[in-house]
């Protein structure tokens, strides 16, 4: 005897096979390289870069038109062991780091380093820093005298930041690429493409147009 299905069964059926080869199809698209969500994207305006357990983040010049300005990042020691951040240059001619930089200066010039600087582990250091220094911790004066404590180093903060020198730059202007190399005490160096911005770029009020 034959078997006859309602037309509501062979329509579900219908229906669940259709929404199964769809949601096949849509994984396989996701699945694919092309997919906007596995593209590389940097939302920083800066350069990131990393060379072992130092991480350099958002680094970028702010310049005037004149090609006067500073340079802002953040450089982050994510390891267990003390760094140093060595110098801060432009790179020697012919450097390369798998980059091309759109309009290149000629001799750039940074000037503010002036020794190394110590990176703790899992602290930031915070170029240009803001020049304050965090209050003091309050004490509470006791009544009765006691010897003089001795004081002990207190261990760096984890993720906490120092803030570091104003490093000048000079020779960059708006609109160019400086290919940069950083050196480390014992990271290896990382040579990378720094973008230029208006020094005014972050200001809520930008210069006007001449």
């Amino acid at each position: 005897m034959p078997i006859t299905l309602s037309s509501r069964f062979a329509r579900r059926t219908a229906l669940a096979g259709a929404a199964a080869t769809l949601s096949i199809a849509l994984a396989a698209c996701s699945a694919s390289f092309s997919a906007p969500t596995l593209q590389p994207y940097q939302a920083a305006e800066g350069t990131n870069v990393e060379s072992g357990q130092v991480k350099v983040r958002n680094m970028l010049v702010l310049a005037d038109a004149d090609g006067k300005g500073e340079l802002h990042s953040v450089i982050v020691n994510d390891g267990d062991t003390p760094e140093t951040l060595v110098s801060i240059q432009q790179a020697a001619p012919g450097t390369a780091d798998g980059q091309a930089g759109s309009d290149q200066p000629g001799e750039v010039k940074f000037a503010g380093l002036t020794e190394p600087l110590e990176l703790e582990p899992h602290t930031a250091l915070v170029l240009p820093g803001t020049g304050t220094e965090a209050p003091a911790a309050e004490t509470t004066p006791s009544a009765t005298p006691t010897a003089t404590p001795t004081e002990t180093p207190s261990a760096p903060t984890p993720g906490a930041e120092e803030a570091g020198p104003a490093i000048i730059v000079t020779g960059a202007k708006p609109g160019q690429m400086v290919n940069v190399t950083i050196t480390f005490g014992s990271a290896a160096p990382i040579s990378a493409y720094v973008p230029v911005l208006t020094d005014d770029h972050y200001s809520p009020s930008p210069a006007a147009a001449e």
